[in-house]
């Protein structure tokens, strides 16, 4: 069985050190474009060669981050980003942009590429397909189920899964919250993080609206991944890579959970009990946690998949105030403090935080206190009797936490062969396994007229590696007995050979190619559609009644049921589809284009440039419709850069009507925060009543389930762009998407009459 991969993140030089020094496998960062993480202490060009060189010299794999969506007008400028990432010797690219892979593949033809979890890559489908495109490996969504990863694993690709760190509320790449809301799109590496924002949960029944209480008003915001207790279950399913999320984080927290997963795995391959204590929990919450959830991956639902209740860092509970008077507060602790650890006061009104500067003891200022001690503390703020006192930050850990990596404790182990003969020049042979440096000393080994040069001295001088990332595993001595040699000159041999060795070591991937691209794409027919997709029956019957033609149903029951009179109605496949598809469809998701000879293509497949689009055309669409974030000028980029690179026009729609599904996910709020159970269909959302969020502005976003119970949360307007149909035409798109869900038959009515009004003028 292959060793599975250990995966850290690094935001910063630091943190980059400190997943090296702790044991990781390999590291994933982000340099100065294209990162889905634009607000990261990302890596600039020289710091990126550095960090490179860095890692390999300890023999860690560094993989890029280019996982946002691009624009035909980025597209040179990724050309020439690419180029550079590869001759900084990166091991790896991680790529969202189907078009950004097509690109990638073309260019740069020896550089290994992984599917990012920003490209939706959830089924069997999808991992055959980017397989047989040339992926090494696909980045799972974090909704992925063990039982499921068991079974991707068997298509013989690497699957990388995240085991450690935040959760995203919805599907990755999926998400238009921000984009819509504040505009900020998580496709270009911007997210605003709305699902860590208060909401309130409102039932409407009968047009009257009611708030439902619930334990907290942060609706949609997820624990932290722990699972670190299932590794051998997560090992034994088959994953190549445990991916610790962080980007974000600080050095100190990449230090902690590197070194505890790096524990986890070699007592499984060395058939060793690992055991996650009290102790160890306690380390991790310090660091920074949200509470603990083992996820998707472990089928957790409600409660314990989310905390509504805080959406920051929790830390530790370590007392009660048990009086406040005159300026202090009176603390009982029940674990230890020290000055300089960062405190929270949990109140009712607003939490407290700050520094513990000063700590009295007995009338006395002390630098640290003890379970069971009472202590006072200074206090400005408002803080009521009974409060909670958490431990934010740990001085005395972050310190141990900096000291693992600042001391630089990994070494590389290597073997040594010193041959010394009389009358000869000395030769200090190095190998890693992978290079051989000879270094031959100019001086000559001769006769010893007293005391000859002893081998345990040669040994000890040769073993002085603790400045370098070396360590002598074993040196093998060929000497004449009676030799002598200068000390300061075996020396230098020593430091000269791991010098050449590092140097050796920083370059792993040795000159690989550029090419120019080439790009292909099938013929695409001419096609001018209006495209309906309906919810309802309702909905169905007014576009029946208006004379629609095309219409796609993405409600399965509905769907079966117009399908089975006869109705003359095309499936609106699901964004997450885990069942066969349809002959001709809609589909949502890139998988869906693996097996696919005629079909639509939906906005949520994200075609932003013309090679996403020229990919989807030759993998069996007719008709591509565009990403919702498109405005007019990058709408026209695409246009005219698609038939600059395939010489022909494209068959692209937009959806000009429709609530924008602005997150898709597995978590259900209605049933979290109504029945907090563990099983799905409870029917809380059907019949007449409708579930919204509001935020603290007062905007209203409706929830749909479907039957799958996964919440689709809309946005609070529909978009009307239907009357720029005829600007739209111009620039060159040649079909429009209507999209209903929660309208009723009057609303769609006033709408398609509209629509056709403009759309036939």
């Amino acid at each position: 069985m292959k060793k599975v991969e250990l995966l850290s993140p690094a935001g910063s030089f630091d943190a980059l050190r400190s997943a090296v020094q702790n044991g990781c496998d390999a590291v994933y960062l982000g340099g100065m474009m294209f990162g889905a993480r634009a607000f990261a202490n990302n890596f600039d060009e020289e710091e990126l060669k550095k960090a490179v060189a860095y890692a390999h010299i300890y023999g860690v794999r560094v993989f890029v981050t280019v996982n946002t969506l691009l624009y035909e007008e980025e597209l040179e400028t990724f050309k020439e980003y690419a180029i550079k990432l590869q001759e900084a010797d990166v091991d790896a690219l991680i790529v969202q942009d189907m078009g950004a892979f097509v690109l990638l593949k073309e260019l740069l033809p020896d550089m290994e590429l992984h599917a990012s979890t920003q490209m939706h890559i959830h089924n069997h489908d999808g991992i055959l397909m980017m397989k047989e495109e040339g992926a090494s490996r696909v980045v799972v969504p974090r909704e992925t189920t063990i039982e499921e990863i068991r079974e991707y694993a068997k298509l013989g690709l690497d699957l990388e899964v995240f085991v450690q760190g935040a959760l995203c509320v919805s599907y990755s790449g999926q998400c238009l919250m921000s984009s819509q809301t504040l505009q900020r799109s998580g496709n270009q590496g911007e997210c605003a993080q709305n699902c860590r924002m208060q909401y309130t949960l409102e039932k409407e029944e009968n047009g009257i609206r009611k708030d439902v209480s619930t334990k907290g008003s942060y609706l949609l915001s997820c624990k932290d991944l722990n699972t670190l207790e299932e590794v051998p279950r997560l090992i034994e399913a088959g994953i190549a890579s445990f991916k610790i999320e962080g980007r974000m984080k600080r050095p100190e927290y990449v230090a902690l959970m590197t070194s505890l997963y790096r524990k986890a795995i070699d007592a499984y391959y060395e058939k060793k009990e690992f055991h996650v204590d009290k102790e160890m929990k306690e380390e991790m919450q310090k660091i920074f946690h949200r509470g603990f959830t083992k996820g998707h991956l472990f089928h957790q639902m409600g409660s314990a998949l989310m905390n509504p209740v805080r959406p920051n860092h929790i830390g530790i509970e370590i007392g009660i105030v048990e009086n406040v008077h005159k300026g202090k507060m009176t603390i009982r602790l029940h674990h230890d403090l020290a000055q300089g650890d960062g405190i929270r006061i949990l109140s009712k009104k607003e939490d407290a935080g700050f520094c513990a500067n000063r700590i009295y003891k007995n009338g006395l200022l002390v630098n640290k206190a003890y379970a069971n001690d009472r202590i006072q503390m200074d206090v400005n703020t408002y803080v009521e009797k009974g409060s909670k006192v958490l431990k934010t930050s740990d001085v005395v850990q972050l310190e141990n936490l900096r000291q693992s990596f600042e001391k630089g404790k990994r070494k590389v182990e290597i073997t040594g062969q010193f041959s010394m003969h009389i009358g000869q020049h000395p030769l200090l042979v190095v190998e890693d396994g992978i290079h051989k440096v000879e270094i031959a000393s100019e001086c000559v080994c001769e006769l010893a007229r007293k005391t000859a040069l002893d081998p345990d001295r040669i040994q000890t001088q040769l073993r002085k590696t603790n400045d370098t990332p070396f360590i002598f595993k074993d040196i093998t001595l060929d000497t004449d007995i009676q030799g002598i040699f200068p000390i300061s000159e075996l020396n230098r041999m020593r430091r000269d050979a791991l010098n050449k060795l590092e140097e050796l070591r920083k370059n792993v991937n040795g000159n690989r190619r550029v090419q120019t691209p080439k790009f292909t794409c099938l013929p695409v027919q001419n096609r001018q559609e209006l495209l309906v997709v309906v919810s309802t029956q309702k909905q169905y019957e007014v576009c029946k009644e208006m004379g629609i033609t095309n219409i796609y149903v993405e409600n399965e029951a509905l769907y079966h049921q117009l399908h089975q009179i006869d109705e003359h109605v095309y499936k609106r496949e699901a964004r997450v589809m885990k069942e066969d598809y349809e002959p001709y469809t809609m589909i949502q998701e890139n998988g869906g284009m693996h097996h696919m000879k005629h079909g639509i293509g939906d906005t949520s497949l994200n075609i932003t440039n013309s090679l996403s689009a020229g990919f989807a055309f030759s993998h069996g669409l007719d008709i591509v419709t565009l990403s919702i974030e498109h405005d007019e000028n990058s709408i026209k980029n695409l246009c005219d850069g698609f038939e600059k690179h395939f010489h022909q026009k494209g068959n692209f729609a937009l959806q000009v009507y429709g609530h924008v599904e602005l997150m898709l996910s597995e978590y259900c709020p209605v049933n979290a925060c109504i029945k907090d159970n563990n099983k799905q269909n409870c029917a809380l959302c059907r019949g007449n009543t409708r579930y919204s969020l509001r935020d603290i502005k007062g905007h209203r976003y409706p929830l749909m389930n479907d039957i799958h119970c996964r919440m689709h949360l809309l946005s609070e307007e529909p978009i009307k762009n239907y009357k720029d149909i005829s600007k739209y035409k111009q620039l060159g798109i040649t079909s429009f998407l209507c999209v209903f869900t929660i309208e009723d038959e009057t609303e769609c009515r006033n709408v398609l009459h509209d629509l056709l009004e403009v759309y036939h003028a």
